[in-house]
């Protein structure tokens, strides 16, 4: 018994360490190519890895890395034949002039639309959960986002659970 239990415990901190380690680290994507349309399927791995990347972290404008990074994920949304991303009215006011936000959100999109793939084809669940995912990034302090109204009035829609009737 005792051997199950730290077999157990063992199994547990291996796999929270490799999913920090997952998230905390970019993916080599200059040996990625995105020059034929299989090339999108065999590069989500490394897509999801960078997203989730991005969303753990502070968001910088003058990280080089992070901005290569967002390069490619954009050449990616735009040849990916297996999903489609639409920034509707609510999304672009909510972003409107401020990049920082379009980043996190677009990072949303594709984080919830590459790890729920079913759920990806409809367009109100991935606009719903990426408004999700980005107010948790906003309202982390640490990330150094600043809560503007309407993403003030988003948090107060998804606390009274009515985030869905207010998008």
């Amino acid at each position: 018994m005792k051997k199950i239990l730290i077999r157990s415990f063992l199994a547990i901190v291996f796999t929270i360490y490799c999913n920090y380690q997952y998230a905390q680290s970019l993916p080599n994507i200059d040996l990625v190519p995105l020059d034929h349309a299989n090339d999108y399927k065999k590069a989500e791995p490394f897509v999801l890895q960078s997203v989730t990347y991005i969303l753990s972290i502070p968001y910088k404008k003058d990280n080089a890395e992070v901005n290569k990074s967002l390069q490619f994920i954009s050449k990616w949304m735009r040849g990916t034949p297996d999903f489609s991303f639409v920034i509707d009215g609510t999304a672009a006011k909510i972003t409107k002039n401020n990049n920082e936000l379009l980043v996190i959100y677009l990072a949303s999109m594709v984080k919830y639309s590459l790890e729920n793939r079913t759920a990806a084809k409809d367009p109100k669940l991935v606009k719903l959960n990426s408004m999700s995912l980005l107010l948790d990034y906003c309202q982390n302090t640490n990330n150094n986002i600043k809560m503007n109204k309407q993403l003030q009035k988003l948090a107060e829609a998804r606390e009274k659970g009515e985030l869905e009737q207010y998008l």
